[in-house]
């Protein structure tokens, strides 16, 4: 997806990435609405000039992220759409990461209350950005799993939904919702980011809850990766985690290699974790990423007992 094209700064990229791109899940699920792909793309259309903006310069975006003490994934996407919030002439933060104590204990937390002004309500926010790697019959939910065998989509989605019908129910929610004057009228689900079916897939048939249109790529194990790409031109960039959004540049001045060289590379690694790569074949690609890949060893997922530690990555 490259309707990010006019951008050139990384973080910039990233927030255009997170506004416009497809939500994994959408539409009305028990009585929970997650949005869809289309007001994204409204969403998207409306902030096109302050994103052009922010591209010249950057610099409050830059001071925004630098300030993250957290640096995982989830924490970042947050941060992003922090600042989309607070820059949207629609919606007002009216509280954020706001947890609920009962007798000393956390029970819950809300990510977002939101005052959605254009149908005057107010609106608890409940998000996540996941990137998981379909297994065995990817027709099941529980078949995608986070590349470090630590999350897993039917988990995640299932306490996202507990989260979102019952943590404002609870009585020291309420209570403490009353103290601030907030009274829940809506509950949004969001969950964004990419799934990848294997590369061996001819047709991967993704779980019924998950919208068609949802971001895609693919994973690999390695014997599967140098038999697929071996013949091919494709220069390959080796991801850092807070590369995973948005889609990459072709420069020039970096280093990129070849399939065989990816092949060592991965071998000659201390960890046999994942490796995601951004695959490019600069003299036809225009400058931009056009294959994301997941790289994992050969027994990866083979035997693994999967926990639901949501917060991984």
């Amino acid at each position: 997806m490259h309707t990010d094209t006019f951008l050139q700064h990384a973080l910039v990229r990233d927030l255009a990435w997170v506004i416009v791109n497809p939500p994994i899940i959408q539409g009305l699920k028990q009585h929970q609405y997650w949005t869809e792909s289309s007001d994204w793309q409204q969403a998207y259309q409306a902030f096109k000039a302050p994103l052009k903006q922010l591209d010249a310069n950057p610099a409050e975006l830059v001071e925004l992220l630098a300030k993250q003490k957290d640096y995982r994934l989830g924490h970042r996407f947050e941060t992003l759409l922090t600042y989309w919030f607070n820059h949207s002439h629609r919606y007002e933060i009216l509280a954020q990461n706001l947890q609920i104590q009962d007798t000393n204990k956390t029970i819950g937390e809300f990510d977002f209350i939101i005052k959605d002004h254009a149908r005057d309500k107010v609106q608890h926010w409940e998000v996540a950005c996941k990137f998981y790697l379909g297994i065995n019959d990817t027709a099941f939910t529980q078949s995608w799993v986070g590349p470090m065998l630590k999350d897993r989509l039917d988990l995640k989605y299932d306490s996202m939904q507990s989260r979102q019908s019952k943590l404002s129910e609870h009585p020291a929610a309420k209570q403490q919702l009353q103290q601030l004057g907030l009274t829940i009228d809506e509950h949004i689900g969001l969950m964004k980011g990419r799934l990848f079916h294997p590369i061996q897939s001819t047709e991967p048939a993704p779980p019924s809850l998950v919208a068609s249109d949802h971001q895609h790529a693919q994973w690999a194990r390695l014997e599967h990766f140098v038999k697929h790409f071996q013949s091919s031109r494709y220069q390959w960039q080796v991801l850092k985690k807070d590369q995973w959004m948005a889609s990459q540049l072709y420069c020039p001045d970096n280093s990129y290699l070849d399939t065989d060289s990816i092949a060592q590379y991965f071998l000659d690694r201390s960890q046999a974790s994942p490796l995601c790569l951004a695959g490019f074949l600069p003299e036809t690609s225009k400058g931009h990423e056009i294959k994301r890949i997941f790289l994992v060893a050969k027994d990866w997922a083979k035997e693994s007992n999967f926990n639901d530690n949501t917060n991984s990555y």
